[in-house]
């Protein structure tokens, strides 16, 4: 038997999308996801032109409703995560979202408009990171817990060699 992060992974390539959320897939239902930029926090206000980062939510959304395709989707947002990096989020899986059938292509108007509001255009290397990734993004903590374990595994087996 599969575990749900094997179904499900916590990253999918950009020109896959998940199927939308709530679909069964081997008989479970497919979670949400989100399709996002990941950039470091530094870099993220540097891009957006935010000097006063309390307010960098109410900039993303003047940005967007500045923008025609704002009529189109939810605003696009930044999730800080406990990575240290911004997430940011252009659309996701839900079914409401009625141009993730256009997802897979950069030139989405959706996705340009995002590129746009959150400042990605300013920046070519985040081109790179553009995917899926699992929401919410908790499994992050999982990952970078597990990292720490195995780093402390590997210095107790050390220690024991020392002995």
């Amino acid at each position: 038997m599969s575990s749900n992060s094997e179904r499900f992974p916590c990253k999918i390539a950009f020109g896959d999308p998940p199927a939308v959320k709530g679909t069964l897939v081997n008989r479970h239902p497919t979670p949400q996801y989100v399709l996002a930029w990941v950039c470091p926090e530094t870099k993220f206000f540097e891009n957006i032109a935010c000097e006063d980062s309390a307010d960098y939510t109410n900039l993303l959304r003047r940005k967007w409703n500045a923008l025609p395709e704002s009529e189109l989707a939810p605003p696009p947002r930044a999730a800080f995560a406990q990575d240290g990096t911004f997430y940011l989020i252009a659309m996701s899986n839900k079914a409401y979202m009625k141009h993730l059938t256009c997802s897979k292509t950069p030139n989405d108007p959706v996705i340009q408009a995002a590129r746009v509001a959150m400042g990605v255009d300013k920046d070519p290397s985040l081109e790179a990171t553009l995917n899926w990734y699992r929401w919410p993004l908790n499994w992050m903590h999982e990952e970078i817990l597990d990292r720490r374990n195995a780093k402390c595994q590997l210095l107790k087996f050390e220690d024991l060699n020392r002995m």
